[in-house]
């Protein structure tokens, strides 16, 4: 009779039935096509959480403890929070990792429960550890299941949180059941005292700083322009003479931007190649997606190449990459992927922003892939450009140039090719991601079928002398300034007006004195660039309000652009022949620790159509003139209280971490 009382108490048969209601949540929220579903899923789901709250309660009130209960409680929420995690399989493709991982947590407790039952050794309850891991995965868990469109950086940082939390506790219980075993009787949890809490707190505080300190000093090192290069370059070599094989058009408008991407993709026979800095799953972001997927799976060759901070907040965890990763004919490259465990390798980054389509046409410039660059949607928007290259079929065309680029780069040590096991390929969620790319791509050929049709590019681009490229060095750590220095030069050759065009101007000694150098050759030098107070980069804003004098003791002309959107176009005019169209910042991030990539066109064409779009926001734009209540701006009242309260801690950081921005 006690075996019968022990196994079928109240809060055993409680325990019991949360365990039942687990398939009818799943069956519930598997189906939550329609609200009802989803409201009895949470009612469910709830009722489970109530059961939970009292049978503990009930066992201690009436004297209901028994041993098999102290195992089947934990049994239960587990399998109640497992089941959870694979319902979220469905929107989050790596709570599969979750899920995997929190299985074999839990199959070491069953068998160190059995172990330590047939040992005859006492058994306890949750220890605070087991609990406060058990709130902690309820807490994440009903954040992932309830709060709807949550961004992957968010989502990905509770899943990481999650399973840490899990190994945390996992690591915890290995060394209480080795004492348990040796001792031959139940550990008794003391208290920790004050002292092992400050030498843990002081321990996590080294550990952050240590990470903070090897993420930035590599950094402060901003080597020069070696000899070898300064040798090799030839301002001259970037004129040409006669007409090339090139011809190009400018492409202003960020709707034109997105449908010439569009029907690049759709109209490419043999390789696909994308490069960008941040790409994500929003109305543009899909569209490419869409149809990337949809050229691959007629098979063409698609090469994705992203930058591994912008893979790591928007990419990983997204099930629509995932989907179009795992089409045939799919290579999704990451450059220098961020890792928790090589914080030295942070700070350099792939900044470069051009599609491929075969060895035909392609589009270079600013434009990262989503709403803030692409389309004609509402909501913010970032002014920006690229310039479209159609090859007319000579050897001579710079695309062969930068598809030899794009192979260097990603051949180097840096650049790996994402990959990820069969469970994340083949979750329910990532399924659903490729069908509704599908879906897309039809819908997206029936409602805009102008953007699928052929046109002669030779009808819309101009006649071309020359294009080259600049980029600066491959590799990570700090760079020799190759853009910004060869940029320099081309000035001081041509000795005639230019107009710079920058989102930011944050400068070190060196590039100031490049620039004061440019303006003694030259007789006008002139640079828009956004005034701090609409400026969208707070470190952009912040850092040119402080050195704002500094930048204009160089002799430039300063225009500040206060327009309706962030401009963030960056492009110079050099005389009434060149154009440089690319990814460069005129900062010390750009010049030193990106990868980036500027066209120079010889063109008079390009050139004045490029000239006629500069004048169009200049007449945005106002003269900089030093004003002691600069900064005071940046702080008025009419800021919203959270920006000023980030530029005010920008302000006092900006002295020390300037080289970084």
């Amino acid at each position: 009779m006690k075996g019968t009382r022990e196994y079928f108490s109240i809060p055993n048969l409680m325990g019991y039935f949360r365990i039942a209601l687990l398939p009818v949540f799943l069956l519930l929220y598997y189906r939550a096509d329609e609200p009802p579903f989803y409201i009895a899923a949470l009612l469910v789901l709830a009722v489970s959480f109530l059961t939970d709250f009292l049978d503990g309660k009930i066992a201690r009130k009436f004297n209901m403890v028994t041993d098999f209960g102290k195992i089947l409680d934990p049994v239960a929420d587990k399998l109640t929070q497992g089941g959870i995690a694979l319902a979220l399989t469905f929107q989050y493709p790596l709570t599969v990792r979750l899920l995997a991982f929190f299985l074999l947590k839990e199959l070491y407790m069953a068998v160190m429960g059995l172990v330590l039952m047939k040992k005859s050794r006492k058994i306890t309850g949750a220890l605070w550890y087991g609990k406060a891991c058990t709130c902690i995965l309820d807490v994440g868990i009903l954040l992932l299941l309830f709060v709807p469109n949550l961004s992957g950086l968010v989502s990905n940082a509770i899943i990481y949180l999650l399973m840490t939390a899990i190994a945390f506790t996992w690591a915890m219980y290995l060394v209480y059941h080795m004492k348990v075993l040796k001792s031959g009787e139940k550990i008794p949890e003391k208290e920790k005292g004050k002292k092992k809490t400050l030498l843990i707190a002081v321990m996590l505080l080294l550990a952050v700083l240590c990470f903070v300190i090897s993420a930035i000093l590599p950094y402060r090192r901003q080597p020069e322009v070696s000899r070898e290069y300064r040798e090799a370059f030839q301002a001259e070599s970037f004129y040409g003479e006669g007409i090339s094989s090139d011809r190009a058009v400018v492409i202003e408008d960020n709707g034109d931007a997105l449908r010439e991407r569009i029907r690049l993709i759709s109209q490419a026979q043999e390789r696909i190649i994308l490069s960008t800095y941040e790409m994500r799953s929003d109305t543009s972001g899909m569209q490419i997606m869409a149809a990337l997927r949809a050229a691959a799976l007629r098979g063409v060759q698609v090469e994705l190449l992203l930058d591994g901070f912008a893979f790591w907040t928007q990419v990983e965890g997204n099930p629509y990459f995932y989907a179009l990763e795992t089409t045939d004919n799919v290579e999704i490259i990451v450059y220098n992927k961020a890792n928790v465990l090589t914080p030295w390798k942070g700070m350099s980054r792939m900044h470069e922003k051009y599609i491929i389509a075969d060895d035909r046409i392609y589009l270079a410039g600013g434009r990262n892939t989503f709403d803030f660059f692409l389309g004609d949607q509402e909501g913010h928007k970032n002014y920006d450009r690229d310039v479209l290259v159609y090859n007319t079929g000579g050897a001579d065309s710079s695309v062969y140039d930068l598809i030899a680029h794009f192979e260097g780069i990603i051949g180097q040590n840096c650049c790996s090719l994402w990959t990820h096991g069969k469970l994340l390929e083949n979750s329910a969620s990532v399924k659903r991601a490729a069908a509704e790319l599908d879906r897309l791509y039809l819908q997206m050929q029936e409602e805009n079928p102008r953007q699928f049709e052929s046109i002669n590019y030779t009808d819309v681009t101009f006649p071309v002398n020359h294009i080259s490229l600049v980029s600066n060095p491959g590799g990570l750590y700090p760079k020799e300034p190759w853009v910004f220095w060869s940029l320099c030069q081309l000035i001081k050759y041509a000795g005639a007006e230019t107009i710079i065009h920058t989102p930011y101007i944050i400068c070190n000694d060196y590039m100031y004195t490049c620039l004061t150098e440019i303006c003694r050759k030259n007789e006008k030098v002139v640079v828009m660039t956004n005034a701090s107070s609409t400026n969208g980069n707070y470190f952009g804003a912040v850092d040119y309000a402080l050195n704002k004098e500094k930048i204009l003791n160089t002799g430039l002309k300063i225009l500040e652009y206060s327009g309706n959107y962030s401009y963030h176009g960056k492009s110079i005019l050099i005389g009434d022949r060149l154009s440089a169209v690319g990814s460069f910042n005129m900062d010390i991030k750009s010049a030193y620790q990106n990868t980036e990539l500027m066209l120079v066109i010889d063109s008079r064409e390009v050139n004045e159509q490029l000239k006629d779009i500069f004048l169009s926001y200049q007449r945005e734009a106002c003269p900089a003139v030093l004003s002691a209540s600069e900064t005071e701006e940046l702080l008025s009242e009419d800021v919203p209280w959270g920006t000023r309260v980030l530029r005010r801690i920008i302000m006092q950081l900006d002295p020390w971490l300037r080289f970084l921005m």
